[in-house]
């Protein structure tokens, strides 16, 4: 055990030295986890929040994202403030922690050895190493995931167990939404342990961890909303219109969605390059390593509680009208890796070819790693990131915007949340789902309001806002990269 560890630790130690940067990009989305956490941090910047939504609107985001997150990283922000590396730090702590478990996992079914090298793999995948660098709720909600399924599939479910599962999908509840749909593979495996068990089957004893697990997410979640900023209303209302007001029959937004996995999951297993012919055979190695999950997920069907968790996040992404990449499948990842593990098991079984053992664990971890050298090697610089708050061009306008534009005056952007959060003004987004003269009529209410615009961020549909409407106002190009518009 101990020399596991050490041997863990050594080789994923790295990670604290990539992309672990004092900066961030524009983005959108941290903005509002950085302000909820401002809130229970007691920071006084959280008083200079003014975003303010914007009710045609029904894609860019909820008025407040689940508390867990934000209280996660709140003793962060009480120390340091916002400072962006000691939040990528403690990111990448999380990370460690959710690749342990996945190792620990891993070790059940297979020599520690093979289990590490696929966690090494999972540890330097290109995705992984450049998404640490973004302050975001999925790598935290995807290890206390990880947590409960590690908890929720040992062969002894003891109460200790059960408490640890349940602790860990209320939190992960708690920091992502998307964990629910665990409650509904307790739900599925509940059935079908009673259909395969109907003469022998207890609804008393088999009800009972379900219902524990239920209950506690249940009390996570009032007690989030409970002492954090509330729009838990309008949150639910958001997420529900994203499915009834969608433009699109559910027939497309299915087989779409089926389209963009087929796109997406060989991503999930090969690296990243330059070179085109490079990545080309990557991805053809993503696509070989996804059969054979597959053949894995076939071979070893067992209704199990983890069949079911894997089915349902499926089914998540499948009826969901919003792409969000391969962060969304972070859930999945434990058991995809568990899949592609039964994949080779099986194949030795079926075809008696092996292809998996200690020495072909280390040599196609190195080959793997080796694939993720572009990704790696970038990763190694610390990054300014030019398209971000803190390039030169964008801490000119955001100090123009601070002390220039009245705090009265409302500023129209398409990053409004990043753009309070570094300025304390008003902002707000144009909905780009309805008309520009819908836009202009549910604006012109303000006294004062302002059209700001980012070279190679801003939309096409801002700058047709700005030309259709723009009269003979004002405007003031900052700098080469940014121009406000005094539209009313």
């Amino acid at each position: 055990m101990k020399k596991n560890t050490l041997y863990f630790l050594l080789c994923t130690l790295p990670l604290f030295f990539l992309n672990v940067n004092t900066t961030h990009n524009w983005g959108d989305d941290f903005a509002q986890y950085i302000h909820q956490a401002q809130y229970f941090a007691k920071d006084n910047n959280y008083l200079q929040w003014h975003f303010e939504s914007n009710s045609l609107d029904r894609e860019y985001a909820p008025p407040s994202y689940p508390n867990g997150f934000p209280l996660l990283i709140s003793p962060i922000i009480s120390i340091w403030g916002f400072a962006v590396k000691p939040i990528l730090l403690s990111i990448t702590t999380l990370l460690l922690a959710w690749l342990w478990v996945i190792f620990k996992f891993l070790n059940r079914y297979t020599h520690s050895s093979i289990a590490l090298c696929i966690t090494l793999i999972c540890a330097y995948h290109h995705y992984l190493v450049d998404f640490k660098q973004f302050i975001l709720s999925d790598i935290p909600c995807a290890l206390f995931c990880s947590i409960y399924l590690y908890q929720r599939t040992k062969e002894d479910v003891n109460k200790q167990s059960i408490i640890w599962a349940s602790l860990a999908l209320g939190l992960a509840f708690i920091i992502r939404s998307q964990a629910i749909v665990f409650l509904g593979a307790e739900a599925l495996f509940f059935i079908s342990q009673y259909l395969k068990n109907k003469q022998t089957f207890s609804f008393k004893h088999a009800l009972l961890n379900p219902f524990v697990i239920g209950i506690t997410c249940l009390l996570f979640y009032l007690i989030s909303n409970s002492v954090g900023p509330q729009h838990t209303l309008s949150s639910l209302g958001f997420y529900k219109q994203l499915y009834t007001q969608t433009q699109h029959t559910w027939t497309f937004i299915i087989v779409d969605n089926i389209i963009y996995l087929g796109t997406l999951l060989p991503s999930f297993f090969s690296g990243w390059a330059f070179d085109q012919h490079l990545q080309l055979l990557y991805t053809l190695i993503g696509t070989a390593l996804l059969g054979v999950s597959l053949f894995g997920f076939i071979k070893s069907w067992k209704a199990s509680l983890l069949d079911w968790g894997f089915i349902c996040m499926l089914i998540l992404v499948l009826i969901t009208p919003v792409h969000q990449g391969l962060r969304y499948l972070f859930p999945m990842w434990l058991p995809m890796l568990y899949y592609l593990l039964k994949g080779f098991q099986a194949i030795k079984i079926t075809f008696c070819l092996s292809l998996l053992n200690k020495k072909m664990a280390i040599v196609a971890c190195v080959l793997f790693i080796a694939m993720q050298y572009d990704t790696i090697e970038g990763a190694t610089h610390n990054n300014d990131m030019g398209w971000s708050p803190y390039a030169k061009n964008d801490l000119q306008a955001l100090n123009f915007i601070k002390t220039t534009i009245p705090d009265t005056s409302l500023i129209l952007f398409s990053k409004p949340r990043a753009l309070s959060l570094y300025t304390g003004k008003r902002t707000s987004l144009l909905a780009e789902q309805s008309s520009l003269s819908e836009n202009y009529n549910y604006f012109k209410s303000n006294p004062s309001y302002f059209v700001l615009v980012r070279k190679e961020l801003t939309s096409p549909y801002y700058i047709n806002f700005v030309n259709q409407y723009k009269g003979s106002k004002d405007s003031v190009q900052i700098n080469n990269f940014f121009t406000l518009y005094h539209l009313y």
